[in-house]
Order: structure tokens, then sequence, then C-alpha cells
């Protein structure tokens, strides 16, 4: 039986969506890692696939303000680590939205501020089929793509995924269904009206939304684990 450990903070982008059931369907045993209890280097060693969830946390900055979370700058430099180490064993790694802007940072890009915040639907341009379909962009931070990496997408505004050896980085949240959209826009404490359009949207092309994820979770897997 194949493993997955997953790093995500408690709450606010820990959720799976369509990861659980495509997880379950490929038969993987998955395993939880909290980002906030700053993970030792190793901890991902013993899994086939390492998944690297969204946060609210940033990495434009030093996360050291007094208001910050007093364990988040040393839990983002462990993970930093731990995805670095994760690349130079070349096994299998999906990062998405934060999990993909700390794949650019461990490999030498950078994560800048944006100007505002993109909640957005947007199809990006990429070669890649699977990728070819209406994603669910909700970010202010952004990545560079890294020395040596392999563009994969971009939207209008930014690159949105890039590939690495057997790791791939990803802005958008291929993983959201619409229930988990909705928790994520109420845990951000976003108004209503700012976000019902997206939610409503995804509820409308559920189905197609689900086949496009598990189709490029299956196209992703197919390369990294070849």
């Amino acid at each position: 039986m194949p493993t997955a450990a997953v790093i995500a903070n408690p709450k606010v982008g820990a959720e799976l969506g369509h990861l659980g059931p495509w997880l379950s369907a490929n038969g993987f045993e998955v395993t939880r890692l909290t980002r906030d209890d700053v993970v030792p280097v190793t901890a991902a060693d013993d899994a086939d696939l390492l998944i690297v969830l969204g946060s609210m946390w940033t990495m434009t900055r030093t996360m050291n303000a007094p208001d910050d979370p007093p364990h988040a700058a040393d839990a983002i430099a462990a993970e930093v680590d731990l995805v670095r180490h994760r690349v130079a064993q070349d096994r299998p790694l999906l990062g998405l939205c934060f999990g993909g802007q700390l794949l650019s940072k461990a490999l030498g890009g950078d994560v800048v501020r944006q100007e505002r915040t993109v909640i957005a639907w947007e199809t990006p341009s990429t070669d890649i089929a699977e990728m070819r379909a209406p994603w669910m962009l909700i970010h202010q931070d952004r990545f560079t793509l890294p020395p040596h990496a392999e563009l994969l997408a971009e939207a209008e505004h930014a690159t949105v995924a890039f590939r690495y050896g057997r790791a791939w980085g990803l802005q958008f949240h291929a993983e959201v269904d619409a229930g988990v959209l909705e928790r994520m826009f109420v845990d951000l404490q976003l108004p209503q009206w700012q976000w019902q359009q997206y939610v409503d949207a995804l509820s409308a092309r559920a189905n197609d939304n689900r086949v496009q994820a598990n189709a490029l979770f299956t196209r992703f897997w197919a390369e990294v684990s070849a």
C-alpha cells in the first residue's frame, strides 16, 4: 500500500477536498503532519508521496512580528528544509498554493507580495491537457519560477505551475470542492458578497471540476511515480 504524508496547518487550507477520494481510490494510506509543530526534516522520509497544502502564513517576510504565531518563523524554515531534503532525494512531492510557494523558495525561487489578493477562476496557459481547465486561485503572495525548473502553466498575473524533477508546485487550488472552498472563505473571515459567486460557480460545475481534478492528480502521479 503506498503512503502519502500531508503537511498543513490545523485549519484554513488543511482539507484534502478532491485529493481525499483520489488518494483512497489509488490505495494510499494517509498520515498527517502539522506544520505548526515545526516538522523535522526527515518527517516524510517514509512516505511515497508528500503533499504540502495551503496556509494563511507568508514567506514574503520573516514571520516574527509580535502578532505572528510564535512558532511560525521556525516552522516555515523547518518545512523549507524538509522540502529541499525531499527534492534532493528525488521523491514525489505536490505543493498547492502555499505549498507551491514553499517549493519555489526551497529551490532558490522567490515569494513576492502582489498588490492585491487574487480571487478568481482562471484557465491557465499550459501544454498539459489535464491542467487546461478553470481552477480556483486565492492568493496574495505568488512564487517565481525557480532556477532550472520547468514552467508548466501561467495565468495572466503570475506563474501558476512548475515542475522540478519529481516535484510539482501549483499556485491554484486543484483540491477544493464547493464545501471546502466555502469553509476556506469563512475561515478567512471574508464577507460573503466577496466569495459567494465563486462557491456557486463551483457547485454548478461540481462534476466537471471533480473529473478535472482527478485527471490532473492522475497525470501528476503517473509522471512522478514512474
